[in-house]
């Protein structure tokens, strides 16, 4: 297996792989970004359905960074379907929501909450706090 070195300033998770579900691809290429110095294994779904095919795919996935507004399947709905098969994975909301009916499912659905605009800081601090 290839090791990635990582930068000292930034945490290992050369030895974890991390979802990101959403629509929009510059939110992903931002996430992806600030994970690059870690080593981790950074995969990308568009969009609900392409998050639950990789789930069963057998894909090793140790934690999911979850948009909530998505065309299709919103990210409660295929938050609920993931748990189903997966509790024990942690999935965190990265929304601009912070009250409402949307928040409130955010609140109720997922293992934590990540606001955007997402710095490098809180990324690692809830990767950190649930893996």
């Amino acid at each position: 297996m290839k090791t990635q070195k990582t930068n000292s300033l930034s945490p290992d998770y050369s030895q974890k792989s991390i979802l990101v579900v959403d629509d929009v691809q510059i939110n992903y290429l931002l996430i992806k970004a600030i994970l690059k110095n870690t080593g981790a294994t950074v995969l990308w779904a568009d969009d609900g359905f392409k998050a639950i095919d990789l789930i069963d795919s057998g894909r090793k996935i140790d934690f999911v960074l979850m948009d909530y507004n998505m065309p299709g399947m919103n990210g409660y709905e295929t938050t609920k379907m993931i748990k189903r098969k997966r509790k024990n994975l942690p999935i965190v909301s990265q929304t601009t929501y912070t009250n409402g009916p949307q928040f409130n499912n955010i609140m109720e659905a997922y293992d934590d909450i990540l606001l955007k605009p997402i710095t490098s800081s809180n990324l690692y601090d809830k990767i950190n706090k649930h893996i």
